[in-house]
């Protein structure tokens, strides 16, 4: 108990509370505003800058000509072989005969029967989100079949060029009256995108490297502007999470057959000082990577085990959570570990912030007793690390970065340039830069680092406007899952280039996604001034 009241009465904890209350009063995130007599009313129905903001008014005034327009396309098209094709083909359902066996013990299999019903009820859209969903498999099996692998360094644009195209033929058919999914992190990302095309028109030594380095940064963001017209209730939102935590199911199931079978690491992942046997990596091909897979995905199983009433839901999220929870252990991810504890963290301090000291004890635990889990991060802090990192490891390239930074600190050294893949394609990087925002620094200078950081900063505040606007509490626990989720890739960016894999960007931007069809909508109200959240 001594142990327990020292950290209860400590500096630090008691800081931490501090923050948190100062948080839940602040103009940002507060759900209160103040009268003109400087006394506080309660605000209890949830707005966005989409209501206020001239911008979004100035877009939706032509977003009502545009449908105009679409309607008079539809007038003129209406009898048509291509709107036959669009209806009939592409946006209704595929055309496939029933999927049913004459196999008596197959038809009475629940999941026979479950696969045939979602087989049979899948449409053009279901497709386009499945592909997008499972990105990873897609494009290991498109590399690994070699008739395909002409097409592998193109075949996400492609994939993305047709969700446009899909969304733009399903406008049409509705003859103009599908509205366009306006969401709050709609004008943050498309201004993030104008920033990236401003700054090469400033710093551009090599215009086809710069262009190069712009797509690595930027252009996964348009996958959010087309998943936000896919994805526009919780029940489409409900099926993408399934889908995710599915994939994040077999992943921890070969990540923990890849540690217990002892499979050989594909590079020099550990010091040689270290008694590390083997790093799982499954299909992903990186442990770091797979670890922030694991680090988006774990807080989201949770949060459906505990939401769901369906016993057999329920148990397949406890059984993904438990093992991408063994995966993360496998992969020996230091920086996944961190990333994952430190957004249980922040899950905890939006629950309820009494279990911070019980968290903080079972960390110290860990720490301590958590056999290859703790030395490996204890090493960390040992002088042999810190020299080796010094002398040519994550140290040593930070000091590298910064020191460049320094030469160019508005606009940086140009995108592509320094610290990632692009920069080692062209021979203008001898290495990673094993920090995203450093890297993004380096090559965007501070007006880069603050276009960055105004799209995160909107990130947080907009979604915990959603979270303590939430009248149902199950709906609140989803869209945290989402958060802690995303927020734990950000803070794992710090240690790692986790958004130099497309993947990676692509699956925050639908996390993103997600969160929006979960806004409140107009008419609903908050249960008392502080919402659900304490």
């Amino acid at each position: 108990m001594s142990l327990i009241k020292a950290i209860r009465d400590s500096y630090f904890f008691n800081m931490l509370i501090w923050i948190k209350d100062l948080a839940s009063n602040s103009f940002l995130f507060s759900i209160r505003k103040f009268n003109r007599d400087n006394t506080f009313r309660v605000n209890k129905e949830y707005t966005s800058w989409i209501d206020s903001s001239l911008i979004y008014k100035i877009l939706m005034s032509l977003e009502g000509n545009i449908r105009r327009l679409e309607s008079l396309l539809y007038d003129s098209i209406a009898n048509s072989r291509i709107l036959t094709i669009i209806n009939s083909r592409l946006l209704n359902r595929i055309n496939k005969p029933k999927i049913r066996s004459n196999n008596p013990l197959l038809n009475n299999s629940y999941v026979y029967n479950w696969l045939a019903k979602a087989v049979e009820a899948t449409t053009m859209k279901d497709i386009l989100l499945i592909l997008t969903v499972l990105y990873i498999f897609v494009d290991t099996f498109i590399r690994k079949v070699s008739i395909l692998s002409a097409v592998s360094p193109i075949w996400d644009e492609l994939l993305l060029i047709i969700l446009y195209i899909y969304i733009i033929f399903k406008r049409i058919a509705s003859k103009g009256n599908i509205r366009y999914n306006y969401t709050p992190m709609g004008l943050p990302a498309a201004l993030f995108i104008l920033a990236g095309i401003i700054h090469v028109m400033i710093i551009a030594p090599e215009l086809s490297i710069a262009i190069e380095g712009y797509r690595a940064v930027f252009q996964q963001v348009f996958w959010y502007f087309a998943l936000t017209q896919l994805i526009r209730n919780t029940e489409d939102s409900k099926k993408v999470i399934n889908l995710m935590i599915g994939m994040g199911l077999f992943l921890g199931l070969h990540a923990t057959y890849q540690y217990v079978a002892k499979v050989p690491m594909l590079g020099n992942w550990v010091d040689v000082s270290e008694n590390v046997r083997t790093r799982a990596y499954s299909i992903v091909g990186s442990p770091n990577i797979l670890g922030s897979l694991f680090v988006l995905l774990i807080p989201l199983a949770v949060s459906m085990f505990f939401t769901n009433k369906d016993k057999r839901l329920k148990s397949f999220y406890l059984i993904s959570g438990l093992f991408m929870l063994l995966g993360l252990f496998f992969t020996m991810s230091r920086g996944a570990w961190l990333a994952f504890g430190f957004s249980v963290f922040i899950f905890i301090i939006m629950i309820n912030p009494k279990f911070i000291l019980h968290f903080t004890v079972l960390g110290i635990g860990l720490l301590l007793l958590g056999g290859s889990m703790s030395q490996r991060l204890l090493y960390i802090l040992t002088p042999t690390y810190l020299s080796k990192s010094a002398t040519d490891g994550r140290l040593y390239r930070w000091k590298v970065g910064f020191e460049l930074w320094k030469e160019n600190k508005a606009f940086g050294v140009g995108l592509g340039r320094f610290g990632g893949a692009v920069a080692i394609n062209n021979n203008l990087a001898p290495f990673y830069m094993d920090n995203y925002y450093l890297k993004t620094m380096t090559e965007m200078g501070l007006f880069g680092i603050f276009a960055m950081a105004f799209v995160i900063l909107c990130f947080i505040i907009s979604t915990v406007k959603i979270i303590r606007f939430q009248e149902d509490f199950d709906k609140e626990l989803v869209v945290l899952g989402l958060f802690v989720g995303g927020i734990g890739v950000l803070v794992q960016n710090f240690v790692e280039n986790i958004f130099e894999v497309p993947a990676m960007i692509i699956y925050f931007w639908t996390l993103i996604a997600l969160i929006a069809t979960y806004i409140p909508q107009k008419g609903q109200f908050i249960k008392g001034e502080g919402g659900a959240l304490k």
